[in-house]
């Protein structure tokens, strides 16, 4: 059983609450929130006993084994070095970081202390990436993969009205390239390693702010193309090309309809039953790394994060995205 605290009260904390809930493989705590009513109201809620507004605080509580964190992008590495510290596991919102220098010296003193951080990308951990990585060799060789995926966010009215929220403010660490696009990355380099080469090509709005991208990735014999966007819909599905056929996704990021079309054969549709919570089973696997302490496990997943990461970091080098106190490192 992970003695679990989390940081923040948002509604992708609410979902990983009850996500981990629902696993019965943590108990929730305590809360850290900046702001004490809004913490006792999420405590009450879960359950949860111990409700405090200083990450020092959390950070030493002994009856705690985990930190579970979903503040702004550029709190991450700190909160993140605090909890490692205290001697807590720490299982960061994605991005973990906007930087592999940062990654790096989170996991040296994650090693340290012999705890275990992981980045919660729900992508991961979903059965839609497995069920990918069975039928991919099907196709023959992949020449071309476009992965795709835009969200026309709930907060970019308030913006076009002048009130700039946080998921538009680029001083947190906000793009869209690390708020969407992170998902089609990761599940680039899940299906196909790193690539050779990379380009960035992206609109930014009036305030800094990326809107939405492009990236061009090179393979061996192979090209890809993502999109995303914050402020378009995606309206067409993920697609797969292989000289044997063609490999078609509804929803990158969670994948619940996977079309094979292998050429002249009927198609064959599969789709994938799944928790309507897109946390259950990230909050299941992380259960098991962490209780387990498989460090072995761990290394997997931070490899993949690590490359996601770099690819991030390249494209906002040649795009001109750069986060406060990079101006010298980016």
């Amino acid at each position: 059983m992970i003695r679990l605290g989390m940081i923040g009260t948002g509604k992708i904390v609410h979902m990983f609450a009850q996500a981990a809930l629902k696993s019965g493989n943590y108990r929730l705590e305590a809360v850290c929130s900046r702001d004490k009513e809004r913490g006792k109201a999420f405590a009450k809620e879960y359950g949860i006993s111990q409700v405090t507004v200083s990450l020092e605080e959390l950070a030493e509580m002994k009856d705690v084994d985990a930190v579970y964190i979903a503040s702004p992008n550029s709190c991450h590495f700190s909160q993140s070095m605090m909890m490692l510290r205290g001697g807590k596991h720490v299982i960061c919102e994605k991005p973990v970081v906007p930087s592999v220098r940062e990654l790096q010296e989170l996991l040296e003193e994650a090693k340290k202390h012999q705890v275990i951080l992981m980045e919660a990308m729900r992508t991961a951990f979903d059965p839609g990436l497995k069920k990918l990585e069975e039928l991919i060799p099907l196709i023959g060789p992949v020449r071309r993969a476009t992965l795709e995926y835009g969200k026309y966010s709930s907060r970019y009215d308030a913006f076009l009205n002048g009130e700039i929220l946080n998921a538009f403010n680029p001083s947190l660490a906000n793009a869209a390239v690390m708020d969407i696009g992170v998902y089609a990355v990761y599940g680039l380099v899940r299906l196909f390693g790193k690539p050779e080469e990379i380009r960035g090509l992206n609109v930014k709005l009036s305030n800094g702010m990326e809107g939405i991208g492009t990236i061009l990735a090179r393979y061996p014999g192979m090209i890809s193309e993502i999109l995303y966007s914050k402020i378009t819909d995606t309206i067409g599905e993920s697609q797969i090309q292989g000289e044997k056929g063609n490999i078609l996704v509804d929803m990158i990021s969670e994948p619940s309809r996977i079309t094979l079309k292998l050429r002249n054969q009927k198609e064959q549709v599969f789709r994938l039953t799944k928790d309507p919570n897109p946390l259950y089973e990230e909050a299941k696997v992380l259960a098991s790394i962490l209780e387990n302490r498989d460090f072995q496990r761990a290394e997997w997943y931070q490899k993949q994060t690590a490359v996601q990461i770099g690819i991030i970091e390249e494209v906002r080098r040649q795009t001109g995205i750069v986060f406060h106190g990079e101006a010298d490192t980016l």
